[in-house]
């Protein structure tokens, strides 16, 4: 039985799960489930959450591919510092991005996979996902169209920040 306290959230929750369902989405990772909670103590309803996580998914996604299949789904640029390293260590640092999954509250709080750090041979590296439009010229006017954000991916020393 469950206490009556966690009924509304129970409740909130499964009805932002259906209009996921409807949708042809689910939920995709426990960051979604401090995004329902949140969107609960706002007010904000249950459609209006789903729809809210859907592109919060599209973006997530997106960022994960540019990551992922560098310089395929985005650009990709390193700092000075990271150039400076041997071929082998770069290398290294550019896998370790690919393979990165280390997203906490402290580093991802909006939950979008858009920046990471992480220790390399005694370094602190890190890694950023901007958005821009199609030019480079400003900002993406949304990041979760793919047809009209160039997402950069740029990896620094931490000190380069």
């Amino acid at each position: 039985m469950t206490d009556k306290a966690e009924t509304p959230f129970i409740d909130y929750w499964d009805a932002v799960d259906a209009c996921l369902e409807r949708a042809g989405a689910s939920l995709s990772c426990q960051e979604d489930a401090a995004i329902i909670a949140g969107a609960q103590e706002e007010g904000t309803s249950p459609i209006a959450c789903a729809e809210s996580l859907i592109r919060l998914q599209r973006i997530r996604k997106l960022n994960d591919l540019s990551r992922t299949a560098m310089g395929i789904a985005g650009r990709v640029y390193q700092t000075a510092g990271i150039s400076a390293l041997s071929e082998a260590d770069q290398s290294a640092i550019r896998e370790r991005v690919e393979r990165f999954n280390g997203f906490t509250e402290d580093n991802d709080p909006y939950g979008e996979h858009d920046f990471g750090a992480f220790e390399f041979k005694g370094q602190k590296i890190f890694w950023k996902i901007d958005y821009y439009d199609r030019t480079l010229e400003q900002g993406s006017p949304d990041p979760a169209d793919p047809k009209a954000t160039c997402r950069v991916l740029m990896i620094m020393l931490a000190d380069e920040w």
